[in-house]
């Protein structure tokens, strides 16, 4: 969050993916974008951010629960 906002990016997000052998190399699951506002500092994007990753592992918990998932390379196919 830091560098995102050092860097003046308008827009940063959360994903939920794979969890294999790498560090944030596993097939992504899902990605949620977050807008960063002008008045965002640190504490304040980090706090939406968590809600929004909340929110979308809550999706795909129960996305999984229901009918599981195909991978096929980094191709994910919910089933």
């Amino acid at each position: 969050m830091r560098d995102a906002l050092a860097y003046g990016v308008r827009v940063t997000g959360c994903t939920v993916h794979v969890v294999d052998g790498g560090v944030d190399t596993g097939p992504i699951l899902a990605q949620r974008a977050i807008e960063v506002l002008d008045e965002d500092d640190e504490s304040s994007l980090h706090e939406r951010i968590k809600v929004e990753e909340r929110l979308l592992l809550v999706d795909i918990v129960h996305r999984l629960s229901v009918g599981g998932i195909r991978i096929t390379g980094r191709r994910v196919t919910f089933q």
